[in-house]
């Protein structure tokens, strides 16, 4: 035997072997890519804890009661004069919509969740298959149940509660995020980790049935151990191919699901809030505008008339106040399209449905009592017809209604509009002719799934127990919000001091960030989720696209010994994968379309272009890098190498 630079050469005929002989310190080239799948392992199993953590701070049932609860403050429905009782108040679909968006968030946070469980079952194959043949060898040469399966069950153990202790953490280092960016009116009940612990102890029981029964199986009295040893060098067969080609579609098709929905969340504020507010009045570009509540005290509080008086000069008194720039007064929430909801019925003059007149029609309507001048303060020009207080006559004892858009178009369907007569309450309630009608109001936010249909009436003519003030002050006038807050409440100070009380003054952003931020606020926990469900999914990928290339490496053999060039085999490995991310993002495009149209408020649109294009770039690009590693794989594989390892029974040198 003859030996020089570490290698050692032993004679088998006329030609020399060489065996290159282990450093010590240094794993083997089996256990390497064992190591990274078991790293692997850990990272998915700590996204399963977390993910499984988070949504239980959002999870609802459960003995009858909520484990946990979103309470957000909602706009106030007040009485107003000669108004009926509202069918629904002004924030029950504020309330409905907060709803929605947390079932839409935990169900976000749920699939990611499920994601990260199936890379985790996925890597968790992947180990038993790199350990399969090594066991069923330890398994004929006697090898005990209670050694083999403790072993892989203390390994998994080991590895659940590494996981458990970090993603605690995590989750809980999220919770205390999210809290202290949560919207103003957003409260939080204390939470209960039952169902967490209860997904903990499932997912124990997954890691155990993984792991150990396919350990378990080798001892079965119908497994022929010998053909298990001997099939080691077979091609993978076509149906565990196939389930794995699956496992990373739909892993790709949920992350990009997750994270297009949330994308969609985050951009549901829209690009000009402030528009959909109504501050795009005359002077309003670049003003902070501040919100109050006027309440009548003493003996106007209980007489209509007094209230209507008091009105009248605080608009005044506002309106002379050379620091603002835009003052309305209505009831609150008018100024953004909230507002109570009661059965309305209207003339449709000579309408018919299917044949039949249908000259009345009835729906659920929002109603506003406002001052003159609210529309033109609050930017809703009108489309036809005039406003309340402008030219044009009034009929002695009628009253005068002015409508949105939507309402006429879906239910004053013979035109002229204007003249038409409005009931509040149904046919039994005071008939109001409609004397101009408005562009419509925003329809984003919480509040946006009540009905798009609004009737606005004079405060002057039903004076409601307490009215909201919405001014703003120019931004070269106040150095910021508070000095916006300053500046109001001085101007209001020639307010008559025995009839008004001035409460609740602050900056309107505060209201805004509660209506238009709160879906931003879950769409960010949902991004969180999908930005981890995505990276454990390409990690994922990258695993199981290399345990699929590995167990193909005898197919890669015999197509190089036919003459494939190493190219063309990367090539090969190259096209699956970008098949499988187009197949993926095209599915999970479809699935964030579908989520959020189902589950998610109105306010929450199901498509841009824009966002949907990065997200099928980045990932479909995602996809095919993951693929790199496993490309060039296939590219080495040598046909003699490879027939020579796979028929003494074990795999080739070539990391994972």
């Amino acid at each position: 035997m003859l030996s020089f630079r570490g290698e050692q050469v032993e004679r088998s005929g006329p030609v020399l072997k060489r065996r290159r002989t282990k450093s010590r310190g240094t794993p083997s080239a089996p256990a390497r890519p064992l190591a990274r799948l078991r790293r692997l392992a850990i990272l998915a199993c700590t996204a399963v804890v977390t993910l499984m953590l988070s949504a239980a701070l959002l999870v609802r049932g459960g003995g009858g009661g909520p484990f946990h609860t979103v309470d957000a403050a909602v706009t106030p429905t007040v009485e107003t004069e000669g108004f009926p009782a509202p069918d629904y108040g002004t924030g029950a679909a504020e309330l409905a919509d907060v709803d929605r968006l947390v079932r839409t968030t935990l169900a976000l946070v749920l699939m990611a969740g499920v994601t990260a469980l199936v890379s985790l079952l996925g890597v968790i194959a992947a180990d038993n298959l790199a350990l399969e043949g090594r066991r069923v060898v330890e398994v004929m040469l006697g090898a005990p149940p209670g050694r083999m399966m403790g072993g892989a069950a203390k390994w998994w153990g080991r590895c659940l509660l590494c996981s458990l202790a970090v993603g605690a953490a995590v989750a809980a280092g999220a919770a205390v995020v999210m809290t202290g960016l949560a919207p103003p009116g957003i409260s939080f009940a204390t939470p209960s980790w039952l169902s967490g612990l209860g997904g903990l102890l499932v997912l124990a029981g997954l890691l155990a049935a993984a792991a150990v029964l396919p350990v378990r199986s080798l001892y079965g009295p119908s497994r022929p151990l010998v053909q298990e040893a001997e099939s080691q060098h077979l091609t993978d067969p076509r149906p565990r191919r196939f389930n794995r080609v699956l496992m990373i579609t739909l892993q790709l098709s949920v992350a990009v699901t997750i994270v297009a929905a949330s994308g969609l969340f985050l951009l549901s504020r829209g690009g000009d809030p402030w528009g959909v507010a109504g501050t795009s009045g005359p002077g309003a570009a670049d003003a902070h505008p501040v919100l109050g509540v006027l309440t009548p005290t003493g003996s106007a509080a209980g007489d209509g008339a007094a209230r209507a008086a008091l009105y009248a000069s605080a608009l005044a008194t506002v309106r002379r106040a050379p620091e603002l720039v835009a003052e309305s007064l209505a009831t609150p929430g008018a100024w953004i399209g909230r507002g109570p909801e009661v059965r309305t019925a209207n003339e449709c003059g000579r309408c018919s449905n299917g044949g039949m007149p249908h000259p009345i029609h009835v729906a659920i309507v929002k109603h506003h009592a406002v001052m003159p001048g609210f529309f033109a303060e609050r930017g809703l020009p009108f489309v036809a017809g005039r406003g309340f207080g402008t030219e044009g006559t009034r009929a002695e004892g009628t009253g005068e209604v002015v409508i949105n858009q939507a309402y006429a178009r879906a239910h004053f369907l013979e035109p002229p509009v204007i003249g038409r007569r409005v009931a509040l309450g149904g046919l039994r309630g005071e008939w109001h002719v409609v004397v101009g009608v408005v562009r419509d109001g925003g329809g984003r936010g919480l509040g946006a799934s009540g009905s798009p249909h609004s009737v606005y009436f004079s405060a002057l003519d039903h004076p409601p127990a307490r009215i909201e003030l919405v001014a703003s002050v120019p931004a070269v006038s106040a150095a910021d919000e508070d000095d916006s807050v300053r500046i109001v409440r001085e101007s209001l100070a020639g307010l008559p001091g025995s009839g008004l009380a001035l409460t609740g003054l602050r900056p309107a952003t505060e209201e805004l960030e509660r209506v238009y931020g709160t879906s931003v606020w879950l769409g960010g926990a949902s991004r969180g989720a999908g930005l981890v469900a995505a990276l454990v999914a390409v990690l994922g990928m990258v695993g199981t696209m290399r345990t699929h290339v590995r167990s193909r490496l005898r197919d890669m053999g015999i197509r190089s010994a036919l003459g494939a060039a190493p190219r063309a085999l990367k090539r090969l490995i190259l096209r699956e994968a970008l098949r499988m991310g187009v197949a993926g993002v095209g599915m999970g495009l479809w699935g964030a379309m579908l989520v959020v149209g189902v589950l998610a408020p109105p306010g929450v649109d199901v498509f841009n272009a824009p966002l949907f294009l990065a997200i099928a770039v980045i990932f479909v690009g995602g996809s095919v890098a993951a693929a790199v590693p496993s490309a060039r794989l296939a590219a080495t594989a040598e046909p003699r190498e490879v027939m020579d390892a796979w028929a003494v029974g074990k795999p080739p040198s070539a990391s994972m």
